[in-house]
């Protein structure tokens, strides 16, 4: 348990395992295990999540650090790497595991072409998996779960959805060129049914904050890739965007940004995009019942198939 500087609890009162209570409460009622409370008299705040996390490579890193900049608990491991030292090598045996009842969320960071089958087994639980959801609309419409597209919670994003309306943009860029290094495509990133390919793997985020910023109302107007480079244009509403996405194998003219009418906003310069530390914001939402949801995801899920195609 936590308890908060200067607070007072009543003698007699029972404050369960992994209870929190905030700063300069009074605690007049026992308080339930992973509950938070505060206030004066204290109250109910939110209930601590438990999570298990699916998969310990790269990117699960800002997972765990946002569960627990959140408050929440990580209770179980699994990824089937040994070297990874995971509490479990299969998710399905994690399942069996006596703590499993006590799950609330799951994280999960495993490889694309895995993400459909995990979400659907752990429906029970609340799911918040890594982009894309899924690697086709198809699936995604079976699933019930959240994803992260942390770029929604990019400042100048939101200010520019704020301010689009009125800018009258009539055309822009979107330019992506990322650094790879030779284990990027020795790995199922390299693999195109298991990642998706370039659209899908290093795309998705991009393509959705287009249909975030300019909505679903759009005509493709060319589309042409191969395994380390997508170009094309696509009319929103009146605005023509002209698209180009590219892993390269050094980071010279390493960019993210979109470039509308003179107006050039940077999303990031750093060798992956995770090191904006978004995905805290994305656990946020979550927790505030705000996550990101199938029917927000599918979108660019059917973008990308059609730029596929």
């Amino acid at each position: 348990m936590k308890i908060g500087a200067n607070s007072s609890i009543l003698a007699g009162i029972t404050i369960g395992k992994n209870a929190v209570i905030g700063m300069g409460s009074v605690v007049l009622k026992d308080v339930p295990a992973n509950e938070v409370w505060g206030g004066n008299p204290a109250k109910f705040l939110k209930r601590k999540g438990k999570w298990a996390i699916i998969g310990l490579g790269f990117i699960s890193g800002r997972h765990i650090k946002a569960i627990h900049e959140i408050g929440d608990e990580l209770i179980l491991t699994c990824d089937n790497d040994p070297s990874k030292g995971a509490m479990f090598l299969d998710w399905r045996e994690m399942m069996k595991d006596k703590r499993w009842k006590e799950i609330t969320h799951i994280a999960v960071c495993a490889p694309n072409y895995l993400h459909y089958e995990i979400c659907k087994a752990m429906e029970d639980k609340i799911v918040l998996c890594e982009k894309p959801l899924a690697l086709s609309s198809e699936d995604g419409r079976q699933l019930n779960a959240f994803t992260v597209l942390q770029l929604r919670h990019h400042l100048d994003v939101k200010w520019l959805k704020f301010r689009a309306p009125s800018l009258d943009i009539h055309s822009g860029e979107l330019i992506v060129k990322v650094k790879r290094d030779l284990s990027y495509w020795s790995g199922w990133k390299g693999d195109e049914k298991k990642s998706g390919g370039i659209l899908f793997n290093l795309g998705i985020h991009y393509f959705d904050l287009l249909i975030y910023l300019f909505g679903e109302d759009y005509q493709i107007i060319r589309s042409v890739y191969s395994p380390n480079k997508a170009q094309g244009a696509i009319m929103f509403g009146k605005t023509l965007i002209e698209y180009h996405l590219e892993i390269m194998d050094n980071d010279n003219g390493q960019d993210r940004k979109l470039v509308f009418d003179g107006l050039n906003i940077s999303l990031s310069k750093q060798d992956n995009l995770s090191f904006e530390d978004l995905h805290r914001l994305v656990y946020e939402d979550l927790k505030r019942g705000k996550g990101i949801t199938v029917k927000d995801a599918l979108p660019s899920i059917e973008l990308v198939e059609k730029l596929r195609s």
